[in-house]
């Protein structure tokens, strides 16, 4: 059973999680209280020649990939990504496009990934959910930016370019509210993952996810599996 958490104690967690040491002001706070300040934005730091170079590569090669292998109206009338699209997908390395390229990935800017996202999506949405999903909630970004080093060369090859991951928010009652999970993490007897304890709602990519894998009971998950 979830434990009661009242409006006020949930709104105590978000602003705990608030930053409170900016080393740069917000440019969207000071616009809010009417503060214009252009000089935030420019001038905008100039892309290296060669991120430009290896930007521009892999964005021809999607949409050469888009437009010789996906049909979206397939994915309309299947409700379903192909399984070769999936596979033509990571053959790209569109899995890791912002991870380093000494872990698999093609070390993409961040500029050049919303631009592959944004060519997806034109193609078909749920190419750049399946892609945005993976990369900015999933496994590979908290991993890229916390993990540690033993963490990134176990796993970020594998989310780079073969393993799909999921996430996981949503639980009866609680809706997006994540003061409010129950869902619980509890290390294995061999060290070797967690045990997710809970009910979820829907889990983005979780139909095709490869580093999630359910176990038994229904309601366990295993994180990592290894």
């Amino acid at each position: 059973m979830n434990t009661p958490v009242s409006e006020r104690a949930a709104r105590e967690v978000a602003e705990a999680a608030r930053e409170t040491e900016w080393t740069q002001p917000s440019f969207g706070k000071q616009l809010f209280l009417g503060n214009y300040q252009l000089d935030l934005l420019y001038p905008q730091p100039q892309p290296s020649l060669t991120a430009v170079e290896r930007g521009e590569r892999f964005l021809a090669d999607l949409r050469r990939f888009l437009v010789d292998k996906v049909d979206p109206e397939r994915i309309e009338r299947e409700a379903k990504i192909p399984d070769e699209v999936i596979a033509g997908l990571k053959e790209l390395g569109a899995l890791g496009m912002k991870i380093d390229e000494q872990y698999g990935g093609l070390g993409l800017s961040q500029t050049y990934y919303n631009r592959a996202l944004g060519l997806a999506g034109s193609w078909h949405s749920a190419l750049a959910t399946l892609l945005s999903a993976h990369q900015s909630i999933g496994v590979p970004e908290p991993l890229r930016l916390f993990g540690t080093e033993e963490q990134k060369r176990t796993y970020l090859p594998r989310v780079a370019r073969t393993d799909i991951s999921a996430f996981l928010l949503t639980e009866p009652d609680v809706g997006s509210d994540p003061a409010r999970i129950t869902t619980s993490a509890v290390p294995t007897p061999d060290g070797r993952g967690y045990l997710l304890n809970g009910r979820k709602l829907w889990t983005t990519n979780g139909v095709i996810a490869d580093p999630v894998a359910k176990t038994r009971p229904a309601r366990r998950l295993r994180l990592f599996r290894t």
